[in-house]
């Protein structure tokens, strides 16, 4: 049976299929008996689902950064 930071460390792989049916069955044991694994991999696929569907921001222009900037300065006096 895997051990919890073995679940950790290759969290990941088994969410994202790339392991094999013996990995998958020890997971499936471990998550049955530890509740913080099975929180820990709910938390991981959400995560995912988040990023996967977020795409990528725009970077900010010059001028955003530049009043930005000013801002926080202005704040600081």
């Amino acid at each position: 049976m895997l051990t919890c930071k073995q679940v950790s460390d290759t969290a990941r792989d088994l969410l994202e299929s790339q392991t094999t049916l013996t990995q998958r069955i020890q997971l499936r044991l471990h998550i049955m008996i530890c509740k913080y694994c099975r929180r820990y991999l709910k938390q991981l696929r959400l995560s995912m689902g988040v990023v996967s569907k977020s795409g990528s921001a725009p970077a900010p222009s010059t001028e955003d950064i530049e009043t930005l900037v000013s801002k926080l300065s202005d704040q600081d006096n």
